[in-house]
C-alpha cells in the first residue's frame, strides 16, 4: 500500500520527536503566552492543546490555572510532554477525529500543527465542534514566503532545485501563511470574528551549517522536500541554504527570524 501524507507525517514526527525540541521547540515555545491570550485562557478554563509536541503551550495553560489536555499523534511526543509537564494530561489522538464530546472545552489551541494535517479543514471543524459556544480557537503557521528561516530554504529550492517532488497529495505548505486565507478557513469551519496577528520570532543559530541541520533533522515537511530533490540538485540546494545563512552571520551566530501568523476566532 502506498504511504499517505499522514503516514509520512506520523513516521517523521515519531522519528524526530527527540530532535524537534532542541531545534524548533525553543522557537515555537515563545508564542505560548500569546496563544493563551488569543484563546482567552484563564484560571478554571478547560483547554485542549492539539499537536501539543513538547507541551509548552499546554504547560503554560496549566501554569495559568487552566484544566489542560494535550493531544499529539506521535507517541514519543506525548512521552516527552508528560516528562516535561507531569501535572498536565497528555494523550495520543488524531486532530482530524478528536476523541472528545462536542462543547467540551472553553479554549482550543494548535501551535504550528495545521500545515501538517492531511485534511486541515476537517481539523478546524473538529476544533470548532469540541468548543463550547463562546469559546475560542487559536492556531499558528509559518509565513514561508517572507524573508526568514523558511524563506531561506524555499528560495534555495526554487533557485537550485524543484518544488515538484514526489510527495503524497498534501495541502500546500504556504496555504495558512496567508492571513486572508487563514481567516477565511476559520469562518468556513463555523467560527466567527477571526483575528490574525503577525509575529516575528527572532532566533540565533550557532552556524550556517546548523540551519541546514534544522531542516534535515528538526522537522518533517521541509525535510521531505529536501530528501526528494533529484540527486544532482540536492547538493546545490544544500549549498545555497548554507550560503544564504552565512550572509546572516552577526557576532558569531546566524541571526534569523521565523515569521509566523497567530489567528483566533470564536464559536458562536
Amino acid at each position: 500500500m502506498t504511504a499517505t501524507f499522514k503516514d509520512h507525517e506520523l513516521a517523521g514526527w515519531t522519528a524526530k520527536a527527540g530532535a524537534y525540541d532542541g531545534y524548533f521547540g525553543v522557537v515555537t515555545g515563545r508564542l505560548a503566552p500569546a496563544f493563551l491570550d488569543a484563546a482567552q485562557v484563564r484560571a478554571g478554563s478547560r483547554m485542549l492543546d492539539i499537536a501539543s509536541g513538547p507541551g509548552y503551550v499546554a504547560g503554560a495553560g496549566a501554569a495559568r490555572g487552566a484544566e489542560v489536555t494535550g493531544l499529539d499523534f506521535a507517541a514519543p511526543m506525548v512521552e516527552q510532554a508528560r516528562r516535561r509537564f507531569p501535572a498536565v494530561r497528555f494523550q495520543q489522538g488524531d486532530a482530524e477525529n478528536l476523541p472528545f464530546d462536542a462543547a467540551s472545552f472553553d479554549a482550543v489551541t494548535c501551535a504550528f500543527g495545521i500545515g501538517h494535517f492531511a485534511d486541515p479543514d476537517k481539523a478546524m471543524r473538529e476544533a470548532a465542534r469540541v468548543l463550547r459556544p463562546g469559546g475560542r480557537y487559536a492556531l499558528s503557521w509559518w509565513r514561508a514566503d517572507e524573508p526568514g528561516f523558511f524563506g531561506i530554504f524555499f528560495d534555495a529550492v526554487r533557485a537550485h532545485g524543484t518544488l515538484d517532488v514526489a510527495l503524497p497529495p498534501a495541502p500546500p505548505f504556504q496555504r495558512f501563511g496567508d492571513p486572508v486565507e487563514l481567516a477565511r478557513s476559520l469562518e468556513s469551519a463555523g467560527l466567527e470574528q477571526p483575528s490574525v496577528a503577525v509575529h516575528e520570532l527572532a532566533h540565533e543559530i550557532s552556524s550556517p551549517e546548523m540551519v541546514l541541520e534544522m531542516i534535515r533533522r528538526g522537522g518533517v515537511r521541509s525535510a521531505m522536500v529536501l530528501e526528494l530533490q533529484p540527486p544532482e540538485l540536492r547538493p546545490r540546494v544544500e549549498r545555497a541554504v548554507v550560503e544564504a545563512a552565512r550572509s546572516l552571520m552577526q557576532g558569531g551566530a546566524v541571526r534569523v527570524v521565523f515569521p509566523a501568523l497567530l489567528a483566533s476566532a470564536a464559536k458562536p
